[in-house]
């Protein structure tokens, strides 16, 4: 498997993605992270990664090929972001995985990430990347904790469309349906927007959902990736283990732990 992780690049991401917030007001140096396209000083702050794209001076790691993001308002006045939806992924309340039409191609059970190289996702930290997709594959001889990876990154890629790609015809009861992993776990259950800068806040399910439906003619990449990367890094730390959790702590680039920023009490797992 290639090493893919949610070290420094949203940046890269399933997952991608991944620092954290979690549902209190954030400490003084922003916990969850955004390496693509902010200003000079957001760069600074921001060490974690960004499903979107490293600032320049910010290292790719092997595989993940440089990548600029952009969040464009479109003529109906919704943010959509450059770059191409993931083709597939897990249908909610489903075992399937459906292609962007709602075609079921192949179970879950058989579904493993990989990237547009059609190379195997490491089960780390990173959070979907442009062309990450599903194929169908045995995952006998992985361990649990890379079979639930694989799932996360099944969980996620909808979601990431959604927010990306999809927010104009997205409607609420299809919000609610892609982000219930998310919601029988509590994960980003509020939004904080009291902070001093923008890099202080951050946004729940519903908070985001609300962001993404009336942008109000601003490009909202940053808190859009923010909760794509941090939903994923909660969802993992979930349902892997605790060595596994232990591992996102260790390899994060600020030196954050997850894990504890999501406030878990108790594991769910899948």
């Amino acid at each position: 498997m290639n090493p893919r992780l949610f070290t420094t690049l949203l940046a890269v991401g399933l997952l991608t993605a991944c620092g954290g917030s979690s549902d209190n007001p954030p400490p003084a140096a922003d916990t969850a992270v955004d390496t693509a396209q902010d200003t000079a000083s957001d760069t600074t702050e921001d060490t974690v990664l960004d499903t979107a794209a490293p600032a320049p001076d910010t290292a790719t790691p092997p595989g993940k090929p440089a990548d600029k993001y952009a969040c464009n308002i479109n003529g109906a006045g919704y943010c959509v972001f450059t770059g191409t939806p993931h083709p597939n992924g897990l249908q909610p309340g489903t075992s399937d995985i459906v292609d962007r039409d709602g075609n079921v191609l192949f179970p879950l059970s058989e579904a493993v990430a990989v990237n547009a190289s059609g190379d195997v996702l490491q089960a780390r930290g990173t959070p979907a990347f442009d062309g990450d997709h599903l194929i169908q594959s045995s995952l006998d001889g992985m361990t649990s904790d890379e079979q639930a990876f694989h799932r996360v990154m099944a969980t996620l890629f909808p979601i990431r469309n959604a927010l990306m790609y999809d927010i104009e015809t997205l409607t609420q009861e299809e919000w609610d349906a892609l982000v219930s992993e998310l919601e029988k776990r509590d994960i980003k259950e509020t939004t904080y927007t009291g902070g001093p800068t923008p890099k202080d806040n951050y946004y729940g399910r519903q908070g985001v959902f609300d962001l993404a439906k009336n942008p109000g003619g601003k490009d909202i990449h940053h808190p859009i990736m923010k909760f794509l990367e941090e939903s994923g890094l909660y969802l993992l730390c979930h349902v892997t283990s605790d060595a596994f959790n232990q591992m996102l702590h260790e390899t994060h680039p600020a030196g954050h732990d997850p894990c504890v920023d999501a406030g878990i009490t108790t594991k769910i797992s899948f």
